[in-house]
């Protein structure tokens, strides 16, 4: 996988407002965007089932229909991208690399 196609499809969507997370690479760059604009300070190597909980807990108050208007925030789209999503069970270390992605 090339860390930087998932990086430029997440941003991509989340500038847009458009689209859905399509895979764990992606979803775990989307989620160390929000640990980091959130301060979380998750730990880059969960796995995916408990980055998931973790992240649901962290959204809870976030609808899992898109935000629609001109107030919705590229944050708020963010937000949905990753409520929405539900990781499978693959995991490797290309993952907790985009996670700690800060470029």
């Amino acid at each position: 996988m090339i860390e930087l196609l998932a990086r430029q499809s997440v941003d991509r969507k989340v500038c847009d407002h458009a689209s859905v997370i399509v895979g764990n690479y992606e979803y775990y760059y989307a989620c160390g965007l929000l640990d980091r604009r959130l301060s979380l300070g998750f730990p880059a190597d969960l796995k995916p089932a408990d980055l998931y909980q973790k992240m649901q807990d962290v959204l809870s108050d976030v609808p899992v229909e898109a935000p629609a208007g001109d107030d919705t925030t590229d944050e708020d789209y963010l937000k949905y991208l990753v409520k929405r999503y539900e990781p499978d069970d693959k995991f490797d270390k290309q993952m907790t690399e985009l996670f700690t992605f800060n470029g």
